[in-house]
């Protein structure tokens, strides 16, 4: 189910949050209604029995704007978040990464996290989406670099979001281990030197470790 709780005319940018039925979204709306801006919607994508990727994909599919910001129910975005959106889209990028403050921090490595992402839309819709083989795990840092392919993409440091919690994912070796495989460049460049979880899947990487997994798992090299 797709709601919108706030709508304009015409709007500039389409805010897309995926949820779930269980989870609490009023204070990301009521903080989206007090925007130094007006020329936005709100597109909340609360179904159980999507994934996050089919979530985010769904919203993405609504948007009346050419610019989609995408951010997680339980961030607090400032009263300038959508604004920076729109501007952080207006010098040709076709994927801005914002800062991040709060239980989850991050300052614009290139791994693109869900919780404050600005793009284009039909650039989106183009190079497929969020894919669901990555729901839960990686599924925006994927998405990211696939959007690299497509046009520039950037850090902005001034689209800032608020994550007052700690973040809900769980780690997924298979997940991670996938990314390594269909981007060895990027992952090597970007995440083993950053995270210990880079540096034990690098480790466990170059002794074959993964390799090993998936010769049992995808018996005949079939995926």
């Amino acid at each position: 189910m797709i709601r919108k709780p706030y709508e304009s005319a015409e709007p500039r940018v389409s805010v897309v949050i995926p949820t779930l039925p269980a989870n609490d979204h009023d204070r990301v709306v009521a903080d989206l209604r007090e925007q130094t801006t007006r020329d936005f919607e709100v597109l909340v994508v609360d179904d159980a029995s999507l994934d996050i990727c089919e979530a985010r994909n769904a919203g993405i599919e609504a948007a009346s704007a050419d610019v989609v910001a995408l951010t997680d129910d339980d961030c607090r975005p400032p009263p300038e978040w959508v604004a920076r959106a729109d501007e952080a889209l207006s010098d040709d990028a076709v994927c801005v990464e914002g800062r991040v403050e709060g239980g989850r921090t991050y300052r614009g490595e290139g791994k693109y996290v869900g919780c404050n992402l600005a793009f284009d839309r039909e650039t989106a819709l183009a190079a497929g989406g969020f894919r669901s083989e990555y729901a839960g795990w990686r599924d925006d840092t994927e998405f990211g670099w696939r959007m690299e392919e497509s046009g520039p993409c950037r850090y902005d440091p001034n689209l800032v979001m608020s994550h007052p919690d700690r973040t809900r994912a769980s780690i997924d070796d298979e997940k991670e281990a996938r990314l390594r495989r269909e981007y060895p460049t990027r992952y090597e460049e970007r995440i083993v030197p950053d995270t210990t979880l880079g540096c034990v899947n690098d480790w466990l990487w170059r002794r074959g470790f993964w390799d090993a997994i998936d010769r049992v798992r995808y018996p005949g090299g079939s995926r």
